[in-house]
This record gives structure tokens, sequence and C-alpha cells, in this order.
């Protein structure tokens, strides 16, 4: 998206050069006599805008992937964590909680 807002920079400066040298024909009145350059002017101004909205909407995404990164690795951690909370306690915890115990030495 990066390069495409830059396309979009070029293209608009390239309209307003391009602008910029069209002669208007010597039997034409224009109405406006710079009517050219100010198209071209209002033409780069549009896809400079645009080429912003695509440049931070490209940093919006890699925001995104760094938060969906975050999470997962968030998740990941937890998942470990209990884990080796339950392997630590060992398969009869719940009978060490209550008091209850196997008899030892049966």
């Amino acid at each position: 998206m990066r390069i495409a807002a830059i396309l979009f920079v070029l293209g608009g400066a390239l309209g307003l050069y391009g602008a910029s040298q069209y002669q208007i024909p010597e039997g034409a009145i224009p109405l406006f006599p710079g009517v050219t350059v100010a198209v071209g002017i209002v033409g780069f101004v549009f896809a400079l805008i645009y080429a912003l909205i695509l440049w931070g909407f490209a940093d919006g995404l890699v925001l995104l992937a760094d938060v969906d990164d975050a999470q997962r690795a968030t998740q990941r951690q937890l998942a470990d964590l209990t884990l080796a909370q339950r392997t630590a306690r060992g398969p009869f915890h719940s009978e060490v909680v209550t008091g209850s115990r196997p008899p030892e030495g049966g």
C-alpha cells in the first residue's frame, strides 16, 4: 500500500507538470487563464490526500498485526503457566487439599 501511495503522489505530480505544460490554442478564449494549472493543482492535492490515507491504512494494518501477535503470545504464555502449575501440583492435588489421602504402604 505504501508503494501505491508513492505512485499516487508521483502520478499527481506528473499530472500537475502536464497541466502546467499544456498550452491552450490561440484561437480559443479561456474562461479562466490558469484553469489548466488550477485543475492540475486540485488533482495533485487529491492524489496527495489519497496517498496519505493509504499510508495511514498501511500503518494501521501493521499495528493490528502486532496486536494480534501479542495476544497470541499472551495466550500461549498463559497456557504454559497453567500447564506448569498443574504439573507441579501432581495428579492428587484435590485429595491433598481436602485432607483425604490414599493409604500409604497399602
